[in-house]
């Protein structure tokens, strides 16, 4: 049955009515569901607030962070979502900030000093025919201080490994395991930059010079260089005699490990802001910007990766307590260049 022209203009009018209600409909639909992942979203956020006790100056910087965090958890729920890596990221104290960011209160902005080896120094020889054993990890010997916390204000990483180590070694040396001051490092060591460059080479000098180095109860960590206590320096709990550079080499490393726990720098960035667990094995170079302690190496349980045992200064709310495993057995170089620049002290 044909329709009039006025019929047919009221039904085309319904039709459009019906359209333009039903798209009204799922733009609200859709609007429901943003404002919804907003609010779970904004609910995480704060939690974290509260968590890691982070406020800000105004509402436009709270808006800001909030912004970075939700990419932050975005990046971490689709990595963690892939299924096939070896490690797992999760949400830490880190989680406001973004990689640039977190590098220039973490890591060390200008980089590591550039690897130099003193023609007189003393260098690692291990025999090739000694083998290392098959696992080392010398917290369950004892040598090992809890980890510390450098805080976001001091890039003072070379200051924790140069007392990690020699913290170490003399546990292993004399039965006594004491906790040593980088507060004393970062205020007196005339070769290094105190919080904002430093190299643990330069630390073990002058470590020698000054006859020691003070308990940490002694002379407290300020995370800021003050003026030196020569007073404090001067009240000395461990002594070393001499530093050796370690060869490149993940096997000279291992070596290395299995006598004492050794000073090493990589390159710190991308993921490895967020690691929770597991074998970190993903993407860095050797751009070297942070300076670790390597304490032990073995083999995961559940995927048999080789990994080398790594004591970090950034509190125990990142990674595995504040420790870190990282893929052994990658290159020559290591992963994020672990094995090319090493060094112990001797007691």
């Amino acid at each position: 049955m044909a329709l009039s022209s006025g019929a047919m203009s009221l039904a085309l009018g319904l039709i459009c009515l019906a359209l333009f209600a039903g798209a009204s409909l799922a733009a609200a639909a859709g609007g429901d569901v943003a404002g919804g992942d907003n609010k779970l979203m904004m609910g995480r956020f704060l939690r974290w607030q509260a968590a890691y006790n982070r406020s800000y100056a105004t509402a436009e910087e709270r808006d800001r962070r909030f912004q970075v965090y939700r990419r932050n958890m975005e990046h971490i729920e689709a990595t963690n979502r892939a299924g096939n890596l070896t490690y797992t990221l999760g949400e830490n104290q880190f989680a406001d900030l973004t990689e640039e960011e977190f590098l220039d209160l973490y890591a060390m902005k200008g980089g590591m000093p550039s690897l130099h080896r003193d023609a007189g120094r003393k260098q690692a020889n291990f025999s090739a025919a000694v083998n290392a054993p098959t696992s080392v990890d010398w917290r369950a010997k004892g040598a090992v201080t809890p980890i510390k916390n450098q805080g976001p204000s001091c890039s003072s990483c070379w200051a924790f490994v140069t007392a990690a180590t020699i913290e170490s070694i003399t546990k292993i040396k004399t039965g006594k395991l004491v906790s040593l001051s980088e507060q004393e490092l970062i205020d007196c060591d005339p070769y290094d930059g105190g919080c904002n460059l430093g190299y643990f080479v330069n630390g073990y000098r002058w470590v020698i010079e000054n006859g020691g180095l003070t308990t940490e109860a002694n002379y407290p960590y300020q995370a800021r260089r003050n003026y030196c206590s020569r007073s404090k320096a001067a009240q000395r709990a461990a002594r070393i005699s001499d530093y050796v550079q370690v060869p490149a080499g993940e096997a000279q490393l291992q070596q290395a490990v299995a006598q004492q726990p050794i000073a090493a720098a990589i390159e710190m960035g991308g993921s490895l802001q967020f690691y929770n667990g597991g074998v970190f094995s993903g993407q860095c170079g050797t751009r070297m910007n942070h300076a670790i302690t390597v304490v032990g190496y073995g083999a995961d349980a559940n995927t048999g990766l080789k990994y080398w045992l790594v004591k970090n200064s950034w509190g125990t709310s990142w990674g595995e307590r504040g420790y870190f495993r990282i893929r052994r057995d990658f290159t020559r170089s290591g992963l994020c260049g672990i094995a090319l620049d090493l060094a112990y002290p001797v007691v």
